[in-house]
């Protein structure tokens, strides 16, 4: 028989787990990892905005033939030369996006468990928080490799005297922030599935869906 089980914990795991994929995924695509010191005046119509340059992990924002730009820099992959993409930046990339995937795939698992509990004999909740605690090593190596190419020809043209874990003139952008909440988030829904399990195994629920329901919300 289908029934669905809705509990409070696997709502929060669901919810958390979206935000930890969200998060993640803002990171990736921001041009917002380091910003530079120097300011740009930005004339559009009759408002006048202050820019400051900014580099991400493949994207940036600089000026270009009068005009504030941001997108990615001129690069063929992980094939370009390293003066332009930078190893480090590569290897970030690498790692971080692996992440995402596998946060963007617990997300819809943590859907299939309100519904099945267990497949090949193997419990969702546990291989759902075990990829989860994956995606959180991912991005942590993700977050110690991108330090590691202040120290590139890129970064310096942008911060001054840089170099590894140190940004020169440059601020931390919001998006490296962003990339420490989907870490942290996905290492806390590692833990939340533990206890969304025990939710979803609850006596009372056990009763419930022996008694025939087949949609029990459980707090």
């Amino acid at each position: 028989m289908c029934y669905v089980i809705i509990t409070g914990r696997c709502l929060m795991w669901f919810i958390l787990s979206l935000v930890a994929a969200m998060l993640t995924m803002s990171a990736v695509v921001s041009p917002k990892w380091l910003i530079g010191p120097e300011v740009f005046i930005v004339k559009n119509n009759f408002t006048t905005q202050e820019r400051r340059p900014s580099l991400g992990i493949y994207t940036r924002c600089t000026m270009m033939s009068d005009h504030y730009h941001c997108g990615p820099f001129d690069f063929d992959g992980f094939f370009t030369d390293s003066t332009v993409y930078p190893t480090e930046f590569k290897a970030c990339m690498f790692f971080i996006s692996l992440g995402l995937f596998t946060l963007v795939v617990t997300v819809f698992f943590t859907l299939i468990t309100c519904c099945r509990q267990s497949v090949l004999g193997k419990s969702i909740h546990t291989l759902t928080g075990s990829a989860q605690a994956f995606a959180g090593i991912a991005i942590m190596i993700a977050l110690f490799l991108h330090p590691l190419g202040w120290g590139a020809k890129r970064v310096l043209r942008l911060c001054g005297d840089s170099e590894a874990f140190y940004p020169g003139d440059c601020a931390i952008g919001w998006a490296l922030y962003c990339a420490v909440g989907g870490m942290s988030l996905a290492f806390s829904c590692a833990l939340i599935s533990l206890k969304a399990e025990s939710a979803s195994m609850d006596a009372t629920v056990k009763r419930r869906v022996e008694a025939g329901e087949r949609l029990v919300f459980f707090l």
